[in-house]
């Protein structure tokens, strides 16, 4: 018979590192403890954006990785697998938890009850890339879905002549354009009649304004795209940002903002636009995950940076989805609002 001292002698059974019963030293099989490093590195990868997300500190590739943030909310299966594989529960009660802040996160897009009422003002935002877009899609797009409003980024002179010629202006006959080569041209084409119309110049690429009356309300609209954010280093992303806040921050009245934002709901600058008043389109028609970009090539659409926010509109989106238009690398992003 063992004495009582032996018997009572805990330090022969190891703990694990997550503080359960291990099994003795060098017994757990090596698959298992395989599973165990292999769910801590798949832990790292989603917890260093949902840390940024969480933070706003969002430094050079963290940016990227932050506008991914839905696809790291669904990678935490990988972890989380692992994590029960190797039989830890200190790996499986940190996935779960970096998961359900990525689905807090994720929950106003769906949550949302649609409007009612009949709709008295469609939007529609596209990115036109470098002008290459198919002019007869884009009169296709407005067409289709009874457009009102249309904000272009990367306007170009031999695009914005293609779409005359393409007959738009005949749907749309009121625009305000600052179409340039390259990537820095905006523009607003309306069906309804444009007033005080505005080209604003404080932003890296052209960005255009005007007034519509919708529902015999005042609603200033604008045509925006700010810089896009550098895989190092983003500077001129962050100052776009800064400024855009600055002019959303003094408009009065009714505002409503189209155009490639090239910033995600996750970003931390455009949560500072929604802490303005203003209100994202996806999220008021309860839409759900909508990405825009990239856009006809091998991989789907993987970040939504096309975006509609209105403030103090007298308007709220009843409707939001997505349609492709031939020759671009972003989805057109369609917004139907009611009033309220």
């Amino acid at each position: 018979m063992p004495d009582s001292e032996d018997m009572n002698d805990t330090s022969a059974t190891p703990i694990a590192a997550d503080g359960a019963p291990d099994a003795p030293r060098g017994s757990r099989p090596l698959w298992r403890r395989c599973a165990w490093w292999l769910a801590l590195f798949a832990l790292v990868a989603v917890l260093v954006p949902a840390i940024a997300r969480l933070t706003g500190w969002e430094p050079g590739p963290l940016a990227w990785l932050v506008a991914l943030m839905p696809w790291f909310t669904l990678a935490c299966v990988v972890p989380l697998v692992l994590a029960g594989l190797a039989r830890s529960v200190t790996l499986t009660v940190a996935t779960l938890a970096v998961a359900a802040l990525g689905v807090a996160w994720m929950a106003p897009l769906y949550v949302a009850s649609p409007a009612q009422g009949e709709t008295v003002l469609t939007v529609a935002t596209l990115n036109l890339e470098y002008g290459q877009a198919d002019a007869d899609a884009v009169v296709r797009l407005v067409e289709d879905r009874s457009v009102d409003v249309l904000a272009v980024q990367e306007l170009t002179p031999g695009v914005a002549a293609d779409l005359r010629a393409a007959g738009l202006e005949e749907r749309m006959p009121h625009a305000v354009l600052a179409a340039e080569p390259g990537y820095t041209g905006t523009g607003l084409w309306s069906r309804l009649p444009l007033d005080n119309e505005e080209i604003v110049e404080e932003l890296s690429s052209q960005a255009v304004a005007a007034q519509v009356s919708v529902s015999g309300r005042p609603l200033t609209v604008f045509a925006i795209h700010p810089e896009a954010p550098a895989l190092r280093s983003h500077p001129r992303w962050s100052a776009d940002m800064d400024r855009l806040a600055s002019i959303l921050r003094d408009q009065n009245g009714g505002v409503l903002v189209a155009g490639d934002f090239n910033t995600t709901r996750d970003h931390a600058a455009f949560r500072r636009l929604e802490d303005l008043g203003y209100h994202d389109a996806a999220d008021q028609a309860g839409a759900g995950f909508l990405p825009t970009f990239p856009a006809g090539s091998t991989l789907p659409p993987l970040v939504a940076i096309d975006h509609v926010i209105s403030r103090d509109a007298g308007l709220v989106a009843a409707a939001a989805d997505t349609a492709r238009v031939a020759g671009t690398d972003h989805l057109a992003f369609i917004v139907e609002y009611a009033a309220t």
